[in-house]
């Protein structure tokens, strides 16, 4: 149940495709962030290719190949915000590194990589090992900083190498905070509302956290992200991940379990 929360918290910080908001910033241009793209891989001979841009929710984009991955430059302060090693993938299927080894190549890399990382309140809210099946398997590390009590934008995510100790990839998101950090909601109503979501539903489990999300282009709310879990109906798992607005009390997403 934890693994859909952080995924479905990251598809809304992350992963939603939609035109973004000007910034105040004038884009740092292709071949500004092309220099930077090949400065953070810190390889000689690395190339980085111009493929695309591409706007999210966070922002806007300059997107390169490598031939081994991708790395995504923001494309208004040229901070290198994801990238992905497709050769560190290999031999993956053998766990030779235990969580510890794991975790403290994350959090190197994590130091090494997202400016201020040991300044800030960064708490590691998941740590697991991940397999893909025939694909092999991953480590996953996920910081995020806790303001208040609230999540905040601010993450990093390194997926390590189970084998090998590589980096596979690395997400490193740095905002200011933009909204107000008091809920409308408590936390009861929040449950509340989410249990109004599955007409029926027994619950035998729930979480709900404040947190800071992008539910708009460059638009910061403050919700509330709740996991519900519910007796199964028959083989089927009742109940799923809804994220509300803990000011107006909006149902911004509901996505129930599969």
């Amino acid at each position: 149940m934890k693994r859909i929360y952080i995924l479905a918290t990251l598809c809304l910080i992350i992963v939603v495709s939609v035109a973004a908001a000007a910034g105040i910033n004038a884009p740092i241009g292709v071949d500004t962030a092309k220099e930077k793209a090949q400065d953070f891989l810190n390889a000689p001979d690395a190339t980085a290719q111009y493929q695309k841009t591409e706007c999210l929710n966070l922002g806007e984009y300059y997107v390169f190949g490598t031939g081994d991955g991708q790395i995504y430059v923001n494309a208004r302060t040229g901070v290198i915000e994801r990238v992905t090693f497709d050769s560190a993938r290999k031999d993956s299927h053998e766990i030779r590194l235990d969580q510890a080894a794991a975790e403290a190549a994350a959090r190197a890399y994590a130091e090494e990589k997202y400016s201020g990382f040991a300044e800030k309140s960064m708490r590691l809210i998941e740590s697991n090992l991940v397999s893909h099946g025939d694909a092999g398997s991953e480590y996953s590390y996920i910081w995020r900083e806790r303001i208040k009590g609230v999540l905040t934008p601010n993450t990093v995510v390194v997926n390590v190498n189970p084998s090998t100790g590589e980096i596979v990839s690395y997400i490193g998101i740095q905002r200011e905070v933009q909204c107000p950090l008091e809920p409308a909601l408590s936390r009861d109503e929040a449950l509340k509302v989410a249990a109004g979501q599955f007409p029926g539903i027994r619950v035998t489990g729930a979480t709900a956290d404040l947190s800071v999300e992008y539910t708009q282009p460059g638009v910061q709310t403050l919700t509330w992200v709740v996991t519900m879990k519910g007796e199964p109906e028959g083989d089927v798992l009742q109940g799923g991940l809804i994220v509300i607005d803990a000011r107006a009390g909006e149902v911004l997403m509901v996505s129930p379990y599969l």
